[in-house]
Parts: structure tokens; C-alpha cells; sequence
């Protein structure tokens, strides 16, 4: 009755909400329309912004294609990452090799190749601006102004690089190192080939366009994090202000500010996690933005290019790098290598106790150092989902449905040893197949290993997997709620005020209904005591006794009886006696006021005026006659 009663309320509840729903999402709808952010698109005629949702808003995120995989938020930007800079491994993905424009984040790269060849002795090192340096720069891009044969330290003009994106100083510190422009450019390009960048082809250190001058997010990030393993560029891309002191060509100091804004303090983009980054802006590229976060042992890079806005660029990078930090975790997986010899890694030692290439050499361990693997992956998701390969011959990879998540080069122990010829007899592979119990088992085979024959291991992985799939199902449900909420915020809040009314009056009743429960079975249990007592009182005495006990009961029962009907005559009478009473006392009312009345017979005494009032004497006289 209880169930049937509560699958009624929540019928109620679906029905009051598919009749409300309706109504208020197109009131939602009409909401949102009235308060849309608008682009930076300006019509002088209305003085209206005009808002153009980009159709890359809904272009496809590689990950979200992943099962299981947590769900990343939708973004403007055409090319957009988030990378695990420990492990190397892509979080995010949405059209992350598609080749585009880069603009001035190029100058990532222009560091870092600039960094691998200056020593810290270079630092204070004066370098010339030249005139090739410096004729290539439009006068409207971002520079610092140096003029022709005006001296800059390296650092001064590292520092230009990257806070003030500035070109001249790119070009300068690029003619530094590689002795020339194209000489640089060739070390950029080199330097991309053996990052393992894809879709990435620079022609110039600065960034400014050139239809063959690309990149995309996934090449920007493995850039990014090649950089940030050099402790000075960290040191200055997460400076905010800078000095450059003044020459003799400029008079006053420079003073230099980070364009990256999320790193302010309590400006409007700030956030708190961030670690520097760089910016970049061309007609043709839009708004790029790489930015480094670090949170709890992780650190992040975020790349997005081509957005419509710099200030979409801080807030969805901000929301990327919040999804990296709450959505995924950091683990070591233990690569099962740390008792594997060489002999077994080079697979020598399948024929058991029959062979003999088991020399002294080949039982050394085949790894040496460290051997497990850091991976990144999902909070919900367990490492025996992952699967294990290895690249470049000492490279161990992990990952998931074809996903990288992890990798680490191992070191591997590499001792000289001779395999010789050597002839097995039939006598032995006899042996071995006895051993065995099937020809098919004998040495260098390499099939499937062998199943429990009552197959509880396959049930057992198959009930995994099932409950595998409940809890990720469960948790792609979740996140897709969550994505709903943001995006109908007003709907959400109607919704949900709706149902706290509606589960208010259904707690109530709840909580009214278990208290009568719990009375009712407390009087239960009195009750069944009572009796279980009354009962056992009965079992120990004697049939005598209990006529007995009976017989009382009748007789005070009838006494009660007796009692009762003597009170109710008693009552009775009294009641007679009070109504005789107040019968007499309203007759005597009723007659007192007729005496008191006058007869309409009668006639009224004649008024005596004070001059015609007799003697008192005479009265007297009066009255005695």
C-alpha cells in the first residue's frame, strides 16, 4: 500500500512537470535570447552588439566520443586542448590537428629554441638590433620600438618576447642564436619534427601572418610543454611586470606587462591556479592562447585558437582547466617489469625446463631504474581498462580505447649474448607434450593464454565490465546533466524550486506517517506483552483459581453495573427536581409582573395640584370617618 502510494506522488510529480516544463523552457529560451553576451561586432547605425554564435561552437570534441570518458565543455574556439604536462596526456581534444593560424603564440617556440642554446653566462649579453631584424616589422604590430643598431641584453629581450609579444625583439634574439632568420626559422621547424608535431610549418619566430605559417592545438601543446621544462621560461612567463632600462635611443625605462590577464591578481580574467601562458591576435588567426595552470600535483596547458574575442579565450580556458583539475586524477601503473629478465622480454624462455638458451645474461632484469608508468585518467576510471604497448623500442605507452594517457621511455639493460644452434630431440618434445597434455603447447607458441575450464574467470570479468558500464553509465548521465544545468539556468532553478515544493508536503507526510508507525507498533508491542503476560498469569494457576478470579470479576463487573444505573436514577432525579424548580420560579416571575401592570380599565389618579391639597387635620378627619 506504502509503494502504490508513493508511485502515486511521483506520478503526480512527472505529471505537474511535463505540463510546467514546456512553458517554462520557451520562457527560459526568451530569457536567454534577451541576455545574450555579444560579440565585439559593432553597428554604428543601431548602436547594437550583434551577436554571431559561431558554428564551431557545436563541432564534434574528440573525447566526448570516448566511453566513459568524462564530458568536456563546448567551446567557440575552432582548435582547443588540454594537456597533462607529467604525463603527456590529452584530456581534451576538439579539432586538435586541424592546421591553423597560430599568431603570436608562435613565440613559445621562438623560446624555447632560444633557450636550449643560451647558457645563463648569455643572459647579460648585449645583442644589436639590426636592420633585417627589424625591417620586416609592421610598424602596427606589438614591439618595443628598438631602433637600428640599439643594444638590448638577452634578457631584456626574452622578457620582450613573451610579456609584451614583442616582434622586434623575437627577430633580434632569432638573428642571436641562429645567425640568421631562415637559420632560426629551419631550428624551429626541426625542433617541431622531433617534438613529434604533426600539423606544424613555421615561417618566422614572431608569429605575424603568413599563409604558410601554421600549427595546430595538439603540435602547440606538445611545444608548450617542451618549454616549460626550462626553469627560466617558467620563470618568465609567469611574470607580470617587467623593466627594460632605458638607452640612449629610448630615454625612459620600458616598462613591460604580461598580456596573459588570467594571471592578474583581482583583475576581471583572473585565475588563481594560472602559471603564465602567452597570447596571440592577427586578422586572419583571431584570438590563440596558450595557458599553463597548476592544482593539486597537476599541471596544466590549455591551447585555443581561433576564437572570436580575447576575453572568450581567459573564460573558456578557464573552464577547460577546470574540467582537467575536477575530472581526472594522476596514477602510477606498475609496468610488470620489474622481475622480467631479458631472456623472457626477448622470449627465449618459452621451452621451460627443456631449454637450453638460458644463459647466464639472459636472467639480468630488462629494466633498469624506474618501472612503473604516470598516467592521466578519468577519477572513475580503473587501470586494468587500460592497455599496454610499447614505441620506439623503449617506450612503454598506456591507453585507453586508443587514447594515450601516459608514457615513459624505460631504460633497459643491454648485455651481449649468443644465442647458439641447438637441436631439440623428438624424445624431448615428447616430454613436453605429456607434460602439457596437448602437441599444441610445446615451445615458441604464442596463442591465447589458457582459460579456467569451469569459466568463472570469463563470469567474473564479464560481471566487471557490467557493473563497469552501470557506474560509467551513471557518470556520463551525471555529467550530462551537470552541461545541461549550465547552459538552461533559469530553467534549472524553476525546475528545482519546483520540486523542493513538491517534496516538502511529501517529507512531511512521510515523516507524520513513519511517527504514527512507530506508535502504532509501539502499542503493538504493549499489547502482545500485556497479553504474552496475561497469558503466562493464566498458565500458572488452577482451574479453581481462575473460576474463581472470573466470578469476582462478574460480581464487581455487576456491582459496577448496579452503581452506574443507581447514578443515572440519581441523575435523573435531580434533573427532575431542577426542572420542577425552575417551572415554579418562572410562574412566580410571570404573576409578579402582572400585579405590576396596570389594568386598561382602571383610571389613571387624578393629578392634585398643590393648591388644591387638603390639610393634613382635615385628612385626618377624613379617614377616621
Amino acid at each position: 500500500m506504502k509503494k502504490r502510494n508513493f508511485l502515486s506522488c511521483l506520478l503526480i510529480i512527472a505529471i505537474v512537470l511535463a505540463t510546467i516544463s514546456p512553458t517554462v523552457l520557451f520562457a527560459a529560451e526568451d530569457i536567454a535570447q534577451d541576455e545574450q553576451v555579444y560579440d565585439e561586432t559593432y553597428t554604428e547605425e543601431t548602436e547594437e552588439y550583434v551577436e554571431e554564435t559561431p558554428e564551431a561552437y557545436d563541432w564534434t570534441i574528440e573525447t566526448n566520443e570516448l566511453k566513459k570518458w568524462p564530458q568536456g565543455p563546448r567551446v567557440e574556439a575552432e582548435g582547443a586542448t588540454v594537456m597533462d604536462l607529467d604525463t603527456g596526456a590529452f584530456l581534451y581534444s576538439k579539432n586538435a590537428e586541424a592546421k591553423l593560424y597560430p599568431a603570436s603564440i608562435t613565440k613559445i617556440m621562438t623560446m624555447l629554441v632560444a633557450l636550449e642554446h643560451i647558457s645563463d653566462s648569455d643572459l647579460d649579453t648585449k645583442v644589436k638590433a639590426s636592420e633585417s631584424a627589424l625591417a620586416p616589422i609592421d610598424s602596427d604590430s606589438s614591439q618595443i620600438w628598438l631602433s637600428v643598431g640599439e643594444k638590448i641584453t638577452v634578457r631584456s629581450a626574452l622578457y620582450a618576447i613573451m610579456l609584451a609579444s614583442a616582434n622586434d625583439a623575437a627577430n633580434v634574439i632569432a638573428e642571436y642564436v641562429g645567425g640568421s632568420m631562415d637559420n632560426f626559422v629551419k631550428m624551429m621547424n626541426d625542433k617541431a619534427k622531433e617534438l613529434g608535431c604533426v600539423n606544424t610549418h613555421f615561417v618566422n619566430p614572431h608569429g605575424l601572418h603568413n599563409k604558410k605559417h601554421y600549427t595546430c592545438a595538439h603540435d602547440m601543446a606538445l611545444i608548450a610543454q617542451a618549454a616549460f621544462q626550462i626553469p627560466l621560461f617558467r620563470k618568465i612567463t609567469k611574470t607580470v611586470e617587467y623593466k627594460i632600462p632605458k638607452t640612449k635611443y629610448m630615454k625612459e625605462d620600458r616598462w613591460l606587462v604580461n598580456h596573459q590577464k588570467m594571471l592578474y591578481e583581482d583583475g576581471e580574467f583572473t585565475y588563481k591556479d594560472c602559471e603564465g601562458g602567452k597570447t596571440g591576435f592577427t586578422d586572419e588567426a583571431w584570438n590563440t592562447l596558450v595557458t599553463y595552470a597548476k592544482k593539486d600535483g597537476k599541471t596544466l596547458v590549455c591551447v585555443e585558437l581561433r576564437v572570436n574575442g580575447s576575453w572568450k579565450t581567459f573564460h573558456e580556458s578557464a573552464e577547460l582547466l577546470d574540467y582537467g583539475f575536477d575530472k581526472f586524477r594522476h596514477e602510477e601503473v606498475d609496468a610488470a617489469l620489474d622481475m622480467t629478465t631479458l631472456g623472457q622480454l626477448a622470449g627465449i624462455c618459452h621451452f621451460g625446463t627443456a631449454s637450453v638458451l638460458d644463459q647466464k645474461e639472459a636472467g639480468i632484469r630488462a629494466v633498469e631504474g624506474k618501472s612503473t608508468v604516470s598516467v592521466t585518467i578519468p577519477k572513475k576510471l580503473k587501470t586494468d581498462k587500460l592497455k599496454q604497448g610499447f614505441c620506439d623500442g623503449n617506450k612503454i605507452v598506456y591507453s585507453y580505447q586508443g587514447w594515450e594517457v601516459g608514457e615513459e621511455t624505460l631504460k633497459f639493460n643491454n648485455p651481449a649474448f649468443e644465442v647458439t644452434k641447438t637441436e631439440i630431440s623428438d624424445a624431448t618434445l615428447q616430454g613436453q607434450t605429456d607434460t602439457n597434455g596437448s602437441e599444441t603447447e610445446t615451445a615458441g607458441s604464442t596463442e591465447a593464454p589458457e582459460k579456467d575450464a569451469s569459466g568463472s574467470k570469463g563470469f567474473e570479468e564479464k560481471v566487471d565490465e557490467f557493473m563497469d558500464n552501470i557506474t560509467f553509465g551513471f557518470l556520463n548521465i551525471w555529467t550530462s546533466f551537470n552541461g545541461w544545468v549550465d547552459q538552461h539556468e533559469m530553467l534549472s532553478a524553476t525546475v528545482g524550486m519546483i520540486l523542493i515544493l513538491l517534496m516538502i508536503p511529501l517529507i512531511v507526510i512521510a515523516y507524520m506517517r513513519d511517527k504514527n508507525d512507530k506508535l502504532a507498533r509501539k502499542e503493538r508491542e504493549q499489547d502482545k506483552e500485556q497479553r504474552r503476560k496475561i497469558e503466562e498469569n493464566i498458565d500458572s494457576k488452577s482451574f479453581q483459581e481462575i473460576e474463581s478470579e472470573i466470578r469476582s470479576e462478574l460480581e464487581k463487573e455487576e456491582r459496577r453495573k448496579r452503581e452506574a444505573e443507581e447514578e443515572e436514577k440519581r441523575l435523573r432525579e435531580m434533573e427532575e427536581l431542577i426542572d420542577r424548580q425552575k417551572a415554579k420560579e418562572a410562574q412566580e416571575t410571570k404573576e409578579t409582573k402582572e400585579t405590576k401592570e396596570i389594568k386598561p380599565t382602571e383610571k389613571p389618579e387624578e393629578e392634585i395640584l398643590p393648591a388644591e391639597q387638603p390639610k393634613t387635620e382635615d385628612l385626618k378627619k377624613e379617614e377616621e370617618d
